[in-house]
């Protein structure tokens, strides 16, 4: 889930359902007990009373394991060879392009 920083308590609510109810994560996977759930705020966009904070409260209570991924902005050059490698083109090809997409990203990841 993208922008968690702007979810509603109805959808946080689902989210510790799907995640913590015993019933409901046994019955995902039958042979295992993981779960695998990808989440995006914007950094600083959490903080202790954001209706958020609790699935990260609720996860420690229960010592549900979890990480927190900080993405840092690509350099120009990084940006080029990703596009590059995606489109299966020379990066001298896809400069134009990936200048385009970093002047309006500014090296956002997301």
């Amino acid at each position: 889930l993208d922008d968690l920083q702007w979810a509603d308590i109805a959808s946080i609510d689902s989210v510790n359902q799907l995640l913590f109810t015993p019933d409901l994560s046994s019955s995902l996977s039958k042979r295992s007990n993981r779960f695998f759930f990808f989440g995006c705020c914007r950094e600083g966009g959490i903080n202790e009373q954001h209706p958020l904070w609790s699935v990260f409260c609720h996860a420690n209570l229960l010592h549900v394991k979890y990480s927190n991924l900080q993405l840092r902005c690509f350099e120009e050059d990084t940006l080029n060879v990703m596009v590059s490698e995606t489109l299966r083109l020379s990066p001298r090809l896809t400069w134009a392009l990936s200048s385009i997409v970093y002047r309006k990203t500014k090296g956002n990841p997301l």
